[in-house]
This record gives C-alpha cells, structure tokens and sequence, in this order.
C-alpha cells in the first residue's frame, strides 16, 4: 500500500516512545498536537492492545493528505520519508532564540524569539560528522554589519535542549555519531542514536537501537511487522551504518 515512508519512520518513533510512553507522550505533545500528539494517542492505543500501528499510520497519513495532497498522496504513490518528518515535527511554539550579529566587530543587529524544528538537512552544510554538525546551528545571512561591512552572522539556539532531533544526510560521508551533545547555557544534553531510515529501489527501511545498542532491522517486505536483530553499535563499521543491502542511510533518529 506504498506506505513504507511512514512505517519505517513510525516503527523507530513507536520504539522510542515505548521506553517511557508517559515521558514520551508529553514531548511528543510539546512538539506539536496535530501529528506528534496524535502519535501519542494512537501509541498509547497499540501499547494497551486497542489498536495496531497499521491503523495509527492510516490515521495520520489521512489527515496529512487531506492537508497537502501533492507531498502526501494516497494510493500507489510513496511520500517522501524527508517531508513527512519535516511536517510531522515543525514547533508549535517559539522554543529558540535568534541573534543577527557581526562576528567581526560584535555589533548586535537584532535579537528576538524563534521557532525551531526538531529535524535538520545537513547535506547543504560541510561537517564531518553528525556531533560537528549540530555543535553550529548558524543560518546562512546576507546583510552587512553597517559599522564594519562584513557579512552578519544568523545564529540560532535551542533555549531548552531538544530531547528528539532528526537529521538528514543522504549520499554523503558525513560520520553517523553514536552520541550527539548539545550545550545550551551551561548545559550538556546527550543524545544517542537511535533509529535509521534507508531507501534505495523506490523501497524505506529502517534500523533501530535499543537501550542496549542493539541493532534491530524492519523491512515491510521482509520482516513485516517485525524488527529482526541486525548486530551492535560497538561493534558495527561506520559505512554499515550508512548502507544496508543496496540502500543508503536518509535520516537518522537521535534520542
């Protein structure tokens, strides 16, 4: 039914929010209702029996064909799993702040409230790694400091650190971090990596990583419903993480 976009970015959020389904739900819900919330709700249904993720799915696939028909089709068309994230986890609230300034004399433009997303394209950025990458979250700007002349500097930051971060970086050699760290003020956050989508022959896979750093693998073809164990984090080689069969890493989960 063309929907492995969903279901392999469902089933790692599904195993994310199974660790602790009451702390889980209320980030989910902070990060928005439309989707995240619903997530929750429908989680929490599979979780006590009642229904099944086959059904959570269909109910937000729904609501976001009917919202945006072209990015989310119904039928025998596949969505992009990149959008469906983008989409499903925009903030509800302003949970950043935004600083235009010129690195080079230190003159202040502006500074005011934003909105930040919980997932992010890294392949417009050079990084060698997912950790260096987040360490700046700098947007790129074209005004001019009027004291000095030099380009301003757009930087933005968490006010509270994210607890889930979506990254995306097809087809590059960006390292896939195991632990990714965000300061915000005085405090380091850690995340751990925790789920991966793959997609090659028009087909979306997914990888995911228990507490254990347990590697478990989920092909809607394959394995059906069901996560197969597929190695451990300390013992896999970085390209294995990037590739599986004859697909390439898209997203990866941290949490």
């Amino acid at each position: 039914n063309y929907s492995c976009a969903y279901d392999s970015l469902f089933g790692i959020l599904y195993n994310i929010w199974r660790s602790s389904p009451d702390e889980w739900s209320e980030i989910f819900e902070d990060i928005n209702d439309e989707y995240m919330g619903k997530l929750a709700n429908g989680f929490k249904d599979v979780f006590q029996r009642n229904s099944t993720l086959e059904n959570v799915r269909d109910n937000i696939r729904e609501i976001l064909h009917t919202n945006d028909p072209e990015k989310f089709p119904m039928g025998k068309n596949n969505a992009s799993v990149a959008e469906l994230a983008f989409e499903i986890m925009k903030s509800d609230s302003n949970n950043a702040l935004s600083q235009i300034f010129c690195a080079n004399c230190d003159f202040i433009h502006a500074e005011y409230s934003d909105q930040l997303g919980f997932i992010f394209d890294l392949s417009s950025r050079k990084a060698t790694s997912t950790q260096k990458w987040i360490s700046t979250l700098d947007q790129p700007c074209v005004e001019k400091c009027p004291e000095c002349s030099e380009i301003f500097t757009h930087q933005i930051d968490y006010t509270e650190a994210p607890k889930i971060l979506v990254l995306e970086y097809p087809l590059t050699n960006i390292k896939s971090s195991h632990q990714i760290k965000i300061k915000v003020g005085n405090k380091v956050t850690s995340l751990q990596l925790k789920g991966i989508v793959y997609h090659g022959q028009n087909h979306f896979t997914s990888r995911f990583i228990d507490s254990d750093r347990t590697i478990w693998y989920n092909d809607g073809i394959e394995t059906g419903k069901n996560f197969i164990e597929d190695g451990h984090l300390s013992t896999i080689a970085d390209k294995d993480l990037r590739n599986r069969k004859d697909q390439n890493l898209v997203l990866a989960v941290y949490a």
